[in-house]
């Protein structure tokens, strides 16, 4: 995704300098005339450029929560899963050790 912004920065940057220079060569105006041309189009280009940049900003934000979240829905479920693990064990450590009867005892003795 991030080959993608930046190729069409760089040809939208490339192509406002190219149609610049070939504007200056070929126009039929005044250096003023031809001037402010050029000052309106390199505004256009510069607003472009801010919007593609909060596009891609807007884009990376989008993506780096997508990951968080996905993180952190992982560590979530690992740590369910330890406690899940763990609880059996607690419960075996946990339980008193089990009285034998009278009638064991005595056969025993």
């Amino acid at each position: 995704m991030a080959d993608n912004g930046d190729g069409f920065l760089r040809g939208l940057i490339v192509g406002g300098i190219i149609g610049g220079i070939l504007g200056v060569l070929f126009a039929p105006k005044s250096g003023r005339e031809t001037r402010e041309e050029l000052s309106a189009e390199t505004e256009k280009l510069l607003g472009q450029v801010k919007h593609d940049i909060e596009n891609a900003k807007k884009a990376a934000l989008k993506s780096f929560d997508q990951s968080k979240d996905r993180i952190l829905e992982k560590i979530v479920q690992e740590d369910e899963e330890e406690v899940a693990e763990e609880k059996p064990q607690e419960q075996e450590k946990e339980r008193p050790p089990r009285r034998r009867s009278r009638r064991s005892r005595k056969e025993n003795e």
